[in-house]
């Protein structure tokens, strides 16, 4: 019996639905190829293997399990999609970089 997917993501439905609506952007608007293959195959997947549930409150939710390349792919996705919507408000980075230097 193969194992499950060690990565899991247990969102409420709205959020799911959402998450699917980014990667349906995604995968129709992205102006390179790679990345909306990217997206197609996170669509696919998800509808393919996502399983509805409720959650302790009664809400609905859904629960999804990745590789961990998979939820790399998501995240850099959901990433893309907040260009120019947001700007950084500091180098967050320099501090990981002092951080290292202690």
């Amino acid at each position: 019996m193969a194992s499950l997917p060690p990565v899991k993501l247990d969102t409420h439905e709205d959020w799911f639905n959402l998450l699917m609506t980014v990667l349906h952007q995604q995968a129709e608007q992205n102006p390179y190829e790679e990345y909306r293959e990217m997206a197609q195959k996170l669509i696919d997947q998800f509808m393919r293997y996502g399983r509805p549930f409720v959650d302790s409150d009664h809400a609905p939710c859904v629960a999804l399990r990745m590789y961990p390349k998979e939820a790399g792919n998501t995240i850099w996705l959901l990433l893309l999609s907040l260009c120019n919507q947001y700007d950084p408000d500091k180098d967050y980075s320099a501090e990981l970089k002092a951080a290292k230097k202690e």
